[in-house]
């Protein structure tokens, strides 16, 4: 089998998706849980007599928790959290009817879209224990703080008329603030449509490189992936910010009036490297660790899935 198949692609990623149901079920109620009783400490420790920036906090929890969830499961693609991390496992999945590359597009689409599908679902049911709890206990409180209401300025959930409670759900809002910023500013006359684009297309490249760098760590480690790759990413990032304080560069700019009012944004040289740079990296993480997959073997390292001295 050496052509590639969307058939045996979609059977082997069903296959994961069934050996795996319990661990997904299992994610799944982690992510609801955790999203339910931070959701709860947020009330009981904050004041709710002031709702929309409570239902704010939650939202921006639920904003960051979401996707950081992705590159968590990334990294554990060819790990026990996918079932092919002991020496049994991986001798089944070695055996599969698939080629290699029908095998390694379906761990990758099964880290990122499955398992991000399960943590949204996740999130969803934890926010609506959240509503059902706090309606239930605004029924039963004396307090008329817990069945006030609140009149928003701006219609943070589309609500019709803006009026939000304590159990209003946040997950509109929340989807919402998952979206690339560029598309929220789009019809603003503050940005160029240059900006805009370039904005857009830097930051998709960003999410992209990101992804593809957990995808290297994931193949390349078998111990503590997210942990050493997520180090790792940092210290990267960390060294291109101080890169850009040194030489005093910005990915974009502004033009100001002379008393420093910002008039609208440019797009500088470094945006235009970095639409190069980061297709070039990403397409390169993304060899390497197909490469290294190809290599997979039932006795391999204690720490890595490609060992060099033997190659």
């Amino acid at each position: 089998m050496n052509s590639f198949s969307i058939n045996r692609f979609w059977q082997v990623l069903c296959w994961l998706i069934n050996v795996n149901r319990v661990r997904l079920l299992g994610f799944t109620a982690g992510i609801m849980f955790s999203t339910f009783l931070i959701q709860l400490l947020m009330f009981v420790f904050g004041s709710y007599e002031t709702i929309v920036p409570y239902l704010y906090s939650c939202v921006r929890f639920g904003s960051f928790f979401i996707p950081f969830s992705i590159p968590v499961t990334v990294s554990l693609a060819f790990t026990s959290f996918t079932g092919i991390g002991s020496k049994q496992q991986r001798g089944t999945w070695l055996m599969i009817p698939a080629t290699n590359l029908e095998k390694f597009l379906s761990l990758i689409v099964y880290v990122t879209v499955i398992c991000c599908l399960c943590a949204i679902v996740g999130y969803i049911l934890g926010d609506s224990l959240r509503m059902g709890g706090l309606w239930i206990g605004a029924q039963l409180s004396a307090d008329p703080a817990m069945r006030a209401s609140q009149v928003a300025e701006e219609l943070y959930f589309d609500h019709a008329d803006g009026t939000y409670y304590l159990w209003s759900s946040t997950v509109p809002w929340m989807l919402r603030e998952m979206m690339p910023h560029a598309f929220t500013v789009w019809n603003s006359s503050f940005y160029s449509g240059l900006f805009q684009w370039a904005f857009l297309i830097v930051h998709v490249l960003t999410v992209i490189w990101i992804h593809s760098f957990f995808t290297l760590g994931s193949t390349l480690l078998r111990k503590y992936t997210f942990v050493i790759t997520g180090l790792v990413w940092i210290a990267i990032v960390l060294l291109f910010m101080a890169s850009l304080y040194h030489f005093n560069a910005s990915v974009f700019g502004n033009v100001t009036t002379p008393d420093g009012t910002i008039v609208t944004r440019t797009v500088d040289t470094l945006a235009y490297v970095l639409m190069v740079a980061l297709p070039l990296l990403s397409c390169f993480n993304y060899w390497a660790s197909f490469h290294i997959f190809k290599g997979f073997q039932l006795i391999t390292n204690n720490w890595t899935n490609y060992d060099i001295l033997k190659r």
